[in-house]
């Protein structure tokens, strides 16, 4: 039996609706499975006259007297201000107590996976929480430096350098150390958590054209190429590539994961790819956390439309990884 945690995200936007929609989904699929949603009472008695649920569930303030037949938990948070489509000081709150709580549980062995709802950086910042995003939190709150951003669908997996930092900050960062520590995340990640024996890993360029010789920047011939040059055999890599041709010519398909150097440049084409169907991993960490590939969506929030597919395969990510850990971990104590 595995434990899988829900967080509810930004409460004003689609986030309570989204994960309601894929217990819907999932309980009957997972029968042996039991499933905790870290979401404040009121908020989920407000969505459920909206999103009918199709399981039975308790509503309790600690998973410590949960009953071992009970396969939903609303664990609940203090009632909240709940003003759907706009980003709050409230709903900042509630969402990084979400995620905080979330963590807390997966360290005592509550849980073996999280799962959480999109949070909006807005509100979070409104609430005076000084991290730029959930990947951010995870990782300081596991006191891990070597962690990386990445993406995974059916069509292509991709990886992230920098991740929110300004555009003019990225090349200031670029080193082959970093990259080394990067590539090795990623490397392990694939072998370990997804039990890919021998991953193939693309890393793009950062200027137009992978910057034509030095002629266009001089980031690929001081650095990457370099790099690539040191460490391809050991990391089996192959770059870098001019982003547009990559891409246009779905040079993805060959490989195991395409890292890129800053965010739009792979998370444009792969949620154009995927339309809403790809997951967010954070790679290298002890614990286990994904989530949808999409915001908040606050224009929508509250209507009964939002689609739940992407927290859907962010769970069945979450499920994999788990049970590949724990296989790993089975074999290694023999």
């Amino acid at each position: 039996m595995n434990k899988f945690i829900f967080t509810c995200g930004d409460i004003n936007g689609i986030g309570p609706e989204i994960v309601i929609k894929a217990l819907n989904h999932l309980v009957e699929k997972r029968k042996n499975d039991r499933f905790y949603f870290i979401c404040p009472s009121d908020v989920f008695t407000r969505t459920i006259t909206k999103v009918k649920p199709k399981f039975k569930f308790s509503v309790r303030s600690t998973p410590k007297n949960v009953r071992p037949t009970e396969q939903v938990t609303i664990l609940k948070l203090p009632n909240a201000l709940h003003k759907i489509g706009y980003p709050t000081k409230f709903s900042g709150e509630i969402s990084f107590q979400a995620l905080r709580l979330s963590y807390k549980l997966l360290k005592k062995n509550y849980a073996d996976a999280v799962i959480t709802a999109p949070v909006s950086k807005t509100a979070i910042q409104m609430a005076g929480v000084k991290f730029p995003g959930q990947t951010e939190m995870f990782a300081k709150w596991c006191d891990i430096k070597n962690f990386v951003m990445t993406f995974f669908s059916k069509n292509i997996n991709v990886a992230l350098y920098s991740i929110h930092i300004p555009l003019k900050d990225v090349p200031k960062l670029l080193n082959q150390k970093r990259l080394s520590n990067i590539v090795k995340t990623i490397s392990d990640t694939l072998i370990g958590d997804f039990r890919i024996e021998k991953p193939k890993i693309a890393i793009l360029g950062i200027n137009p054209h992978a910057g034509e010789s030095g002629m266009i920047g001089n980031e690929e011939k001081k650095i990457i190429t370099p790099f690539i040059k040191k460490y391809s055999a050991k990391f089996n890599l192959s770059g870098p590539f001019s982003p547009d041709a990559f891409f246009a010519n779905k040079l993805y398909s060959d490989f195991d994961m395409v890292l890129g150097v800053y965010h739009d440049q792979v998370l444009i084409p792969f949620k154009y790819i995927n339309q809403g169907g790809g997951v967010n991993y954070t790679a290298g960490l002890p614990i286990v956390r994904t989530s949808p590939d999409h915001g908040v969506a606050y224009d929508i929030a509250g209507k009964n439309i939002a689609d739940p597919s992407s927290i859907i395969e962010a769970f069945y990510i979450a499920e994999k990884i788990v049970k590949n850990r724990k296989r790993r971990n089975a074999h290694i104590k023999r």
